[in-house]
Formats: C-alpha cells, sequence, structure tokens
C-alpha cells in the first residue's frame, strides 16, 4: 500500500513560532548531527535498528536535497535535538516536505506547526510554485497539522488499495467535515 499523498500550492503561510526557548539549527555536517537525526527518526519514520545508512539514503542520495540549506533540527532550551525536517526545492519547482519526525517528550507543544511554517517558507523563498509530502494513514496528528496548513488530499492510482475510500476514512477520523481532494491523473 502506498504513502498518502498531499499537495499545497505556494501562498501566504500562517506564521507559526517555535514556543519559547527553543531555536532552529540548520545541518552543519557534524557526526553528532547525523547521530541525532538517526535518533529522532527512528521514533516513527525508521525501525528502531536503522542506523547511518538511512541518513545517507534518505538525506545524502535525496534528489536536490543539500543538507546544509535544506535539512534542520529544532533544538529544545536544554540544547538538545528533538525534531527535525527537509525542505527541497526540485529543480521543477516543486517542493517537497521530507522526513519530518519529532521525539515523543517534544510532541504537542506546536513544534510541528512551527517547523511546517518554517518549512513552507523555505520552499516559497527559492521559488517552489507547490509542495508535495508523503505521510501514512495513522499519522493523524500530522496530517491534522498538514490540513490546517492548506495541504490538500491527493487521489492518486495505488493498486493495492482505495485511495478515495482511505483519504475518506483519515478525514473522518479527524472529525473534519469533507475537504476538496486534488485528483491526479
Amino acid at each position: 500500500m502506498q504513502q498518502l499523498k498531499m499537495l499545497r500550492y505556494q501562498g501566504k503561510v500562517t506564521p507559526r513560532l517555535l514556543p519559547d526557548g527553543y531555536r532552529y539549527e540548520f545541518f552543519g555536517g557534524t557526526d553528532a548531527e547525523i547521530d541525532d537525526w538517526v535518533t529522532i527518526c527512528r521514533h516513527g519514520l525508521l525501525s528502531e535498528t536503522s542506523g547511518r545508512e538511512c541518513f545517507v539514503s534518505t538525506i545524502l542520495d535525496y534528489p536536490d536535497l543539500v543538507p546544509e540549506k535544506d535539512l534542520f533540527f529544532v533544538v529544545d532550551p536544554d540544547g538538545r535535538r528533538v525534531a527535525t525536517s527537509a525542505s527541497v526545492c526540485h529543480k521543477s519547482g516543486e517542493g517537497y516536505l521530507h522526513m519530518v519526525a519529532a521525539l515523543p517528550d517534544s510532541r504537542g507543544k506546536g513544534i510541528g506547526h512551527a517547523m511546517l511554517s518554517q518549512a513552507l517558507d523555505m520552499m516559497e523563498a527559492r521559488g517552489c510554485t507547490h509542495a508535495v509530502l508523503t505521510t501514512d494513514d495513522f499519522r493523524l496528528p500530522a496530517i491534522k497539522t498538514y490540513l490546517d496548513a492548506g495541504f490538500r488530499p491527493v487521489i492518486y492510482h495505488d493498486p493495492d488499495s482505495d485511495m478515495q475510500k482511505r483519504w475518506d476514512q483519515v478525514i473522518a477520523a479527524l472529525g473534519y467535515e469533507p475537504v476538496a481532494y486534488v485528483r491526479e491523473v
């Protein structure tokens, strides 16, 4: 079964600030940052046994991703990296929100909303005309954040599932009124 896909056309982003004492830090290429990225991503995106090879395959080898300008962390008041996201601008003008994750004890503080605002601002500054992302059906808090930021569900062909039915179930589980779907041909 393929991941769900969402699309947002660029436009004004509602500014969302990090909680007091938190800050952004762009990737600087250190081993400690790679280790922290793996640790954060093991909480929802990677398996518990994943290691640095996942950083290579999903960040260093990802098309058009320049880690030093696209990959960032959220750092808590104690100096601990607690969340991460990548904001990729493809040569086609399409932006891609990539590898968004947070440690469990940092969730529910508005960090996801703030990171999304930051990523969309970065894409718009680089001239991206629209942004896409992929996610899983069970990531309801993340999907809620994306919907609230103007992303719309994309219906596309998935030979292993009924994409429309999956989205209908997600929207209902969130308690939202039906939303307009984007149909990809």
